[in-house]
């Protein structure tokens, strides 16, 4: 029997072929887009009509897509083991900005640990064709397992329960994938990133408490930020 960090590489190396062969062609049918929230959305698409038949191709049986709350964009049954598929796309020309974000700290616990599913980042690089000026290059595909990326990896903000983001794009990082690691292993790690987090932001917020406790009592004179 597979061992699940065996399924999960099955899983990765299957649907990188399966994203590579779809878009093997893509520059065809692929148009430069200014804004990359609209280039994603095309390259997501892309990959919606298709999701059936790649599921099909690496012997999994689609899910159907789920609402806007979930952390995933796609789910696929493979070997009998939940998988949920983040489609990312990466605008490699210098000026843009990518803030690595992927979802709350709860979503992200109940997905993985609720659910006993596994949470896979796709990263779609992509640039200003060389050749045609309407047309964008696809750089790379990177298909990565959340929970076996490098500790250096993960940070998480302050926007609700907090949210989870990434410090490195998925090609930087590829390499450093730790393949042996287990669930309970990442929980150690993630888990006491959370605590600190909160206990950062709990540190902060008595200090912006005490500020406006100090500017209440001295009569709303001066506010020192």
């Amino acid at each position: 029997m597979q061992t699940s960090n065996q399924t999960t590489r099955q899983f990765v190396d299957s649907l990188h072929v399966e994203l590579t062969n779809l878009f093997s062609d893509a520059q065809s049918d692929i148009s430069a887009r200014e804004d990359s929230r609209a280039f994603g959305a095309l390259i997501e698409q892309k990959i919606a009509t298709h999701w059936e038949s790649i599921c099909m191709k690496m012997e999994g049986e689609s899910v159907p897509r789920p609402g806007r709350r979930t952390i995933y964009d796609f789910g696929v049954l493979y070997n009998r083991k939940l998988f949920g598929v983040d489609v990312k796309t990466k605008d490699l020309d210098s000026e843009r900005y990518s803030d690595g974000g992927v979802c709350s700290v709860d979503n992200l616990l109940k997905f993985l640990v609720n659910n006993n599913a596994v949470f896979i980042v796709v990263e779609v690089g992509h640039n200003k064709s060389s050749l045609k000026s309407q047309l964008r290059d696809l750089s790379y595909i990177k298909v990565a397992p959340f929970h076996l990326l490098p500790k250096d990896a993960y940070r998480i903000e302050n926007l609700g329960t907090g949210q989870v983001r990434l410090n490195y794009d998925i090609s930087q990082i590829y390499d450093k994938i730790e393949w042996n690691r287990n669930l309970e292993e990442f929980l150690d790690i993630f888990v006491e990133i959370a605590i600190s987090h909160y206990e950062n932001v709990s540190q902060k917020s008595q200090e912006r408490i005490n500020k406006m406790r100090r500017f209440q009592n001295e009569g709303y004179k001066t506010f020192v930020s």
